[in-house]
């Protein structure tokens, strides 16, 4: 008998550790696989913006958290199989209620302002319950396994690099594989499944720990030892420091390039590669490595900071990523050397995530509201160097504390009123918009990013005032794509255009396009650039040559859809987020919109240069998936152009089949029969990687 039952028990503790393994890793899986899709979802109401994944960062870490305070007062007041009963009751109650993911009714439109409350409540209401439920099961499964009499039960820690395993082969996999491959309501019904599975592993765990023979491990709640409230401000501050540089990082390389899953997910696969590591029992990358390699990159950030270093975006991205990985590794790696045992498991993780929802809130809500640059990157560059050991172990007196906190403070407030006072600089939900002027004087610049969005001349070459109309510049010139397309529609239409859609205002420069007579509508998502254009200290594009213009402020899908059907004779896309164009205006549905609008003769014109990606493929393809035309310039660039701001532009004219698109036809524009090589783009798919890899390959 005695034997039979050593068997039985012998067979249980052979099965626990994969099975617990595999349900940590299916829910991290589960759980970081919810964050890029849902946002991508999210993203054609706030037109792309990089911002969109900054709010969801904040979300996703407060939902953590909560997640995390619901598994520690499970595990703390309850036994095992009480805690099995509340948690499984709840993942059948989101299975229930809550799954297949998708947008909750009632946020259709986002308002003018406050777009941060109104996303997150978009996100609460949507993916809330799912995403709750899900986030609990690292610690509370951790706990559980504490208690299964297996070998390694006493440091559970090993699994949370089995759960950050899996949460980092989710973000890696969504670009590469899920994005391109499923649709997006084909996404959420697979995580529905994989959710079903998850509630099948963790009642598979609850009944392995129920069943342990070793009498008396699941009669009542983990009482963990005490821990000084020194030590939880620690953990609070080690996990502060990396979670807000994530989102600064983010935030500052996907505006170069693109507002989307690619360029969201390698920093957050690179931090959580960092968890994966220092909890491993032996780390491949040693601590102290680390500690020498964080000094190294700092010298590098900062000689690129004060000498203005300017790089190429492969260069810049390999920069900043590996400040936030060695940054972060530091940080964690602390981390890792201060866990508590196995009983306050379930307390160490909370005050984690408290760190990392902080984290985020600071640099996702606060630094856009205190700050007119991204000052918060650097802050929190320094504040990881206050993670090495030799600041974290030394311990000042009380004066010296007092005095430092007010020598902290006094900078801090000391930067922020600096930096409200700043002209150079206005920084929104969308972004920071810089405007400068030139070393010789000559002319006054909009940028966005390291993307300059237009320009316009102060001064001769010999130094006197401009005066009189504004000269087009950048994009603008005569001769251009986009002036030329204008003139050709227009030629075509008879030489007047009744009514014309323009998607982005940049300095206003298209403006000085329109005719008299001719009804110019300008929509652009954020105010704030309509602010900068229309201030005659900064540009005069609209008060010298439109002063009426009608604006319409909203993301351009949503906004012109309450234009009249077949009203339009001409829309212009040029919409700009710094090098990026948001991916949902080139979308086969955004084409389907854009015709709905114009009349049957009418023409769109989409401004697709971009340093970055190739995008002349994309239109070609998605317009002839609508059964639509496509006209693509040939752009000149000289060396004469550059030095008087002028920049050629990469244009297609998009329009029905027979449609006449004017003089162009004559002057070097190539029609494009059939869809080509690359797949048309939709709401559900975007190759952002291929379009990457085909600006990179050889011509």
């Amino acid at each position: 008998m005695v034997s039979a039952r050593t068997g039985i028990e012998a067979r249980r503790l052979s099965v626990v550790l994969p099975i617990f393994a595999g349900t940590i890793f299916l829910s991290a899986f589960l759980l970081f696989g919810t964050q890029p899709m849902f946002a991508k979802m999210v993203l054609p109401k706030l037109g792309g913006s990089p911002a969109v994944w900054s709010t969801a960062m904040v979300f996703f870490q407060a939902m953590l958290l909560a997640g995390y305070a619901y598994a520690h007062w499970l595990v703390s007041r309850f036994s095992v199989r009480r805690a099995a009963l509340i948690h499984i009751t709840l993942m059948i109650a989101v299975l229930a209620t809550s799954l297949p993911i998708g947008i909750a009714g009632g946020f259709e439109r986002p308002p003018q302002e406050g777009e941060f409350a109104w996303l997150l409540l978009l996100f609460t209401a949507s993916v809330g319950l799912p995403f709750f439920a899900v986030a609990a099961n690292g610690p509370l499964l951790q706990a559980w396994f504490a208690r299964t009499g297996h070998a390694h039960a006493r440091d559970p820690y090993f699994l949370y690099a089995a759960s950050n395993i899996g949460s980092f082969l989710a973000l890696l996999a969504y670009p590469f594989a899920v994005e391109p491959a499923l649709k997006l309501a084909t996404q959420s019904s697979a995580w529905a499944w994989g959710f079903g599975l998850l509630l099948a592993g963790i009642t598979a765990c609850a009944g392995l720990c129920v069943g342990s023979s070793a009498s008396g491990r699941d009669a009542a709640p983990l009482v963990a030892e005490p821990v000084p409230a020194s030590r939880k401000l620690h953990w609070l501050f080690l996990a502060f420091v990396p979670s807000g540089l994530l989102v600064a990082v983010t935030a500052h390389i996907s505006t170069d390039v693109a507002a989307g899953p690619l360029l969201w997910v390698a920093p957050l696969a690179l931090f959580l590669l960092t968890f994966v590591i220092v909890f491993q029992r032996r780390p491949l990358l040693r601590h102290g490595w680390m500690l020498t390699g964080q000094l190294l990159l700092i010298l590098g950030y900062m000689a690129a900071t004060a000498f203005n270093l300017h790089l190429d975006w492969g260069g810049e991205l390999v920069l900043h990523l590996a400040v936030l990985f060695v940054t972060a590794m530091v940080a964690h790696g602390e981390l890792a050397r201060l866990r508590p045992s196995a009983a306050g498991l379930t307390g160490f993780y909370l005050w984690m995530s408290l760190g990392g929802v902080l984290g985020g809130v600071f640099a996702a809500l606060l630094a856009p509201l205190l700050f007119n640059s991204v000052a918060e990157y650097p802050l929190l560059v320094v504040a990881g160097m206050l993670c090495r050991p030799g600041f974290t172990s030394h311990r000042p007196s009380r004066l010296q504390g007092a005095a430092l906190i007010g020598l902290a403070i006094f900078g801090i407030a000391a930067l922020i009123a600096h930096e409200r006072f700043r002209t150079d600089m206005v920084r929104s939900f969308f972004g920071v918009h810089r405007v400068t002027e030139t070393q010789d004087g000559r002319f006054r610049v909009l940028s966005h990013g390291s993307t300059i969005h237009g320009a316009q001349r102060l001064r001769q070459d010999d130094g006197t005032p401009v005066s009189g109309r504004p000269e087009p510049l950048t994009y603008y010139f005569a001769g251009t794509g986009i002036v030329d397309g204008i003139d050709s529609v227009r030629q075509a239409r008879g030489g007047a255009l009744a009514a014309v859609a323009a998607i982005g205002v940049g300095t206003g420069t298209l403006a000085c396009q329109a005719r008299a007579g001719e009804d110019w509508r300008f929509y652009e998502i954020d105010q704030a650039v309509i602010r900068i254009a229309t201030d005659p200290a900064r540009f005069t594009f609209f008060s010298a040559c439109a002063p009426s213009t009608t604006f319409v402020i909203g993301d351009a899908r949503l906004t012109l859809g309450d234009a009249q059907d077949g009203s339009l004779d001409l829309i212009v896309v040029d919409a700009f987020s710094s090098d990026a164009i948001p991916v949902h205006l080139l979308t086969g549905e955004a084409l389907k919109l854009y015709m709905r609008k114009l009349k049957p003769n009418g023409a769109v014109l989409l401004h697709i240069s971009n340093r970055n990606m190739e995008l002349a493929s994309v239109v070609r393809a998605t317009a002839a998936g609508q059964g639509l035309t496509t006209w693509l310039n040939v752009p000149v660039h000289s060396a004469t152009d550059q030095r008087v701001m002028k920049t050629p532009p990469n244009v297609a004219l998009v329009m029905r089949p027979g449609v006449d698109p004017g003089p162009i036809v004559t002057s070097g524009w190539r029609e494009q029969v059939g869809p080509g090589t690359t797949r048309a783009w939709s709401d559900d798919y975007a190759d952002v990687v291929g379009a990457i890899w085909r600006q990179l390959s050889p011509k």
